[in-house]
């Protein structure tokens, strides 16, 4: 089968419109730094707003932007480390610990330019270089929680598993 009109292939349609989301993410988090260099917050708030789901103004929640979540909150990390989005009530509000620095800002639009240029995605290695993952501290192992959650999944398998891990300390072998 070969489809030759572009507005009946829906698969072409899907791809480019996919791409599509992908550049428009870009150029609006551009949009978003330089509106917020000029003390307008108001396309930040809303980008994060639906980025995150929530309702905003006359912008309804809605879930298909949340996987542009993390992307957005990468650049934020590197274009404003010390400003905090506040979601309450239904509306958005920034915290700014200190003076924004506006070289970090620009140099982020910067950024985002050289990606619209490339036509970059937020899975490419470039976007990763130019904004890169925070680095995630490691959880504490807490015993309790560990416990709590095995007995709720095998509540029937308590003494089976008190046994073992006593065995694990000894080192044992146990029947279950």
């Amino acid at each position: 089968m070969s489809i030759k009109n572009v507005e009946t292939n829906h698969v072409e349609k899907f791809v480019s419109n996919s791409r599509g989301a992908e550049l428009g993410f870009f150029k609006s988090s551009k949009q978003v730094l330089e509106c917020f260099a000029d003390k307008n917050n108001l396309p930040l708030y809303r980008m994060a707003a639906y980025v995150n789901g929530k309702k905003f103004g006359k912008n309804k929640a809605d879930a298909t932007g949340k996987r542009f979540a993390a992307p957005l909150k990468r650049i934020l990390a590197v274009a404003l480390p010390n400003v905090k989005l506040i979601f309450k009530d239904g509306k958005c509000a920034v915290d700014i610990d200190g003076e924004v620095d506006q070289v970090l800002v620009l140099n982020a639009i910067a950024a985002i330019e050289q990606l619209c240029i490339v036509k970059c995605t937020i899975k490419d290695d470039k976007f990763d270089s130019a904004f890169p993952k925070p680095e995630a501290a490691p959880k504490e192992f807490d015993a309790m929680v560990w416990a709590e959650r095995q007995l709720k999944t095998n509540p029937d398998q308590l003494e089976v598993m008190i046994a073992a891990l006593q065995a694990q300390r000894t080192g044992l072998k146990v029947a279950a």
